[in-house]
Parts: C-alpha cells; structure tokens; sequence
C-alpha cells in the first residue's frame, strides 16, 4: 500500500519546517553555552525562538512578495489583478465559501460570485496563495495561443492531476509537452477529423436515445449523454474500441414514477462503469483544486483517485496488451521495414498502436504509458 496524499505532504512539511527549527534551536543553546551571547538563554526563549522561526520567515515573504508584486506591475506600466475580499486569515472564508458554492450550485457559480463585483479578471488569494481567474478573451487567446510558452501548468498543478494524467501531454511543460505533442498531433490533422462518419454514427445513436426518452415523458439529463457521447466517439477514433457507453443506457431522473428494467449484459455493466470510475477521477482532480495547495489534507486516509483509475486501467490495458502483441508479431515476422516516425500513421492505426511502436525496447507494459495521455 503506497502512501496516501495526505501522509506525504505532512511528512514533507513536518521536514520543512522542523528541521530548520531545531537546527536554530540546538544553535541558539550553542551559542549561549560557549558564552557568544552575552546572556544565557533561558530553555523558554530557546524553545519559543525555534517554534516562531519558520512563522516569522513566512511572514516575511509573504509580505514581501506583495511588495515585489507591486514594484514589478509598476515598472511595467500593468496593475494587478483585484483581490477577491476576505474575513479571516488566510482567507479561510473564501476557501470554505468556494467549496459550499461547488458542492450546492453550478461548476461555474463561485467563480461568477466573486467576479460580479470586479472586472472581468479576479485574483481569488486562499492560504496566501494566488489563484487568478480570467473571462477576458483577450487573456484566454493570449494564454492559449499568442503567449502560451509563458503560461506553463506548474508543480502545483500537476502534482494534483499526476495521478490520472501521468506525465502525459496535459500534465506537462516546456520540451516534454513538446515532444508528447509531437507524437499526437498526428492524430488530430484536419483530414483526420474532418471525417465525420464515426461522429454521425454516435450522434444518430445520441438522437436516438432522446426520442425514446422523450417518447416515454421523462426527462434526460444532457450532460451525462454528451459525457457519454463523446466517450465513444474518442475512445473509437483514438483507441479503435468503443466504450458503448450510450447503448449501456441512461440514467432515469428521481422523481420516475417507473422505470424499466433494462438488460444488464456485462458490456453495458463494463461501460457504465468505466464512464462513472472516468467522471469520478475527473471530478476529485477538479476538486483538489479549489482546496488550494493544502489538498492532500483531505486526503490523508486515502487516495481518491486509486479506485476509479484501477477501473479505468483495467479496461485499457487489454487495449494496450492489444497494442503491443501486434509490435511483437510485427517484430517476430520481420514486417517492420521502417523506424518508426512520430509524423508517419498507417491505415488503421490508431493512437495506442501509434504510441505503443514509438517506444523503444521489448514490448512492456511497464515501458509504455500511452494511458497518461488520455
């Protein structure tokens, strides 16, 4: 059993901050014994100068990066973002706040609430960290296109998504990005996505659903179909296995007054499942955001991503094993003319066969980590 989140983050923090303090404590009484200070400390003094150590030297670059923040928007002519306002310390209030409004409202609701009373930019400054938000679209082009070398995802953020996204594509910066992008982008050329008969074929299906639906008089929940919709159409163009998740039906709303029994094949019961086990990692990576960076906190017992994900591998390893007997059979044979190239995809290939005869050495499932990418 590894340890969970929670258990290393303490740990690391415990190292951060007690060994300097003991280090100064153990220094202090040094110093008093060999008479290099004038007064001998009393064991108190020792002991209160150690614990305060590390509270002291956070305030101090607290306050100081505020001050350097502002000396830096100065010499640039900028301003800087408007902060959200906060009761307490901290702003503990905020971050208590944020998560009812997640937990009670609409994914968007908080953010809205504090962008109501500003522009249309909001720095949002939980534990005295800052967490910008934007809805101008000139930011988002220049985050996104125009600037994005500048705007990297940080240690932060992919610590807190490693553990469903691996070190794939969208969990990573700089010349990794580039070279994770270098292999996909393949795949997502406009003569590949222009083909639209896999796409209709889903959304006939999705139509479908809907009128069966409406024909009974209930209501569907349209997100959870657009979910599900594009885990077919994605898990088929990049994988070539479909999930099936819409044939494994869709959720009936509560206040159904009948709901029919529907035909409970271990395809539909492995798709669902792989569609909720997807949905639910998604949404504790979502949320370990609004905790800030003390996230692991709230994961101190466990690691919530551990049991949807060993659900997600389980369904795409066969796909992966798939992959990789075919590079071995391709080796054994002799039909492997060519060093693979990362901008070359045959007939037929698909994502996980692409990725799978990019990597080197024997074929292994430990070697290959296309799932990081999904």
């Amino acid at each position: 059993m590894g340890v969970t989140p929670g258990v290393a983050f303490i740990a690391h923090h415990l190292l951060k901050l007690g060994v300097p303090s003991v280090l100064f404590g153990f220094a202090l009484k040094s110093l008093s014994n060999h008479g290099v200070i004038i007064y001998t400390l009393p064991l108190w003094v020792v002991v209160s100068g150690s614990v305060l150590l590390m509270p002291t030297i956070s305030l101090f670059r607290i306050v100081y990066k505020d001050f350097d923040n502002r000396r830096q928007a100065d010499k640039l002519g900028a301003r800087l973002a408007p902060t959200a306002p906060g009761k307490y310390i901290g702003n503990v209030d905020l971050l208590a706040n944020t998560r009812h409004l997640w937990e009670t409202g609409y994914p968007a609701d908080w953010v809205n609430v504090y962008l109501a009373g500003s522009d249309s930019v909001i720095n949002i400054r939980m534990l005295w960290s800052d967490t910008i938000f934007t809805v101008c679209p000139e930011h988002i082009k220049l985050i996104l296109a125009t600037d994005f070398n500048n705007y990297e995802k940080g240690e932060r953020l992919q610590q807190s998504m490693s553990s469903v996204l691996g070190m794939g594509v969208f969990n990573v910066d700089g010349d990794m990005w580039k070279f994770h992008r270098s292999m996909t982008r393949p795949f997502f050329t406009r003569d590949r996505i222009s083909d639209f008969d896999l796409f209709d074929r889903h959304a006939s299906t999705v139509f479908a659903v809907i009128k069966e639906r409406m024909r009974s008089g209930l209501a569907i929940d349209f997100q959870d179909l657009m979910s599900r919709f594009t885990l077919d159409s994605a898990s088929e163009f990049l994988f070539g296995h479909c999930v099936d998740s819409l044939a494994a039906g869709v959720p009936y709303p509560c206040n159904a007054s009948y709901v029919p029994v529907e035909s409970a094949t271990p395809q539909a019961a492995r798709a669902n499942q792989f569609a909720a086990a997807f949905s639910e990692a998604q949404e504790v990576i979502s949320s370990r955001g609004r905790f800030g960076w003390i996230w692991p906190l709230a994961e101190i017992f466990e690691d919530k991503t551990k049991k949807p994900m060993a659900i997600v591998r389980a369904y795409l390893d066969p796909i992966i094993q798939d992959a990789m007997a075919k590079k071995a059979a391709a080796h054994t044979s002799g039909s492997e003319e060519k060093a693979a190239d990362a901008a070359h995809v045959e007939e037929g290939e698909t994502l996980i066969d692409h990725l799978v005869n990019l990597s080197s050495g024997e074929p292994s499932l430990d070697s290959c980590e296309p799932s990081s990418d999904l």
